[in-house]
């Protein structure tokens, strides 16, 4: 059955000479795999423009329930960007949030609400013209909301730990060894009061930047299973750290 979605480009790899697999996070059916032809021709309709990470697609799609990987048959950008393939930052960025999430979204099902999130926070970042340093911060903590393990800062006071473990604050040292020192947790607790609109006004030092965003993929590999390193997070601390 021929169907048309929108969805986000998480990742793109050969599969042969002529074909390649497409990681897509979709609005009806979320985390989905695609086989797409590598075009031929300047005219081909899946030029391999559309497949740079958290490009904005709709696709025409072969899709059988039994099947675990589809086919596109046809794609087109639904978002032209301005900012992200000619900016080093953006596009560092776009490059470790890509990343980040092809490791993170799993889910095969319609999540309405974050396909909306990913696509508004993308479209945010191809058009950012301040806090950019700060965005994939801002991004990653907003992210957990929607991954199910936002932190709990309802009862956090200065002077008090963060525990990764249970994501909550606690005024006393947790027994295991994953925890944030009062010191790491005020930092924390300052990124949780940070959105889009605001981050520009957040200034960090160098080494409190580098720590918060170790700390903050330490928390998601306490989170998520099998959470690997990310590859791109070298760029990315060339740029912003």
């Amino acid at each position: 059955m021929l169907i048309k979605i929108k969805a986000i480009v998480l990742h793109c790899l050969a599969y042969n000479d002529t074909t390649n697999i497409v990681h897509l996070y979709t609005e009806d059916f979320g985390r989905m795999s695609y086989l797409a032809s590598k075009p031929r021709s300047k005219k081909s309709n899946l030029k391999n423009a559309f497949f740079q990470p958290l490009s904005l697609v709709e696709i025409e799609a072969d899709h059988q329930g039994s099947r675990q990987i589809q086919r596109i048959r046809e794609i087109r950008s639904i978002y032209n960007f301005s900012g992200i393939p000619y900016d080093p930052g953006k596009n560092a960025i776009s490059l470790f949030l890509a990343e980040v999430l092809y490791r993170s979204l799993r889910e095969t099902e319609k999540n309405a609400i974050l396909f909306d999130f990913l696509s508004q926070s993308i479209q945010y970042l191809d058009l950012c013209e301040k806090g950019l340093a700060n965005f994939h911060l801002v991004f990653l903590i907003k992210l957990t909301r929607y991954l199910g393990f936002y932190p709990n800062v309802e009862e956090q006071q200065p002077h008090w730990y963060f525990d990764l473990q249970g994501g909550t604050f606690t005024p006393t040292r947790p027994l295991h060894n994953a925890w944030l020192t009062p010191e790491q947790a005020s930092d924390f607790a300052r990124l949780m009061r940070m959105n889009f609109d605001n981050m520009y006004a957040f200034q960090f030092e160098r080494h409190q930047r580098v720590e918060i965003l170790r700390q903050m993929l330490n928390y998601y590999r306490m989170h998520l299973t099998d959470f690997p390193s990310i590859k791109s997070l070298s760029v990315l601390q060339e740029l912003y750290d």
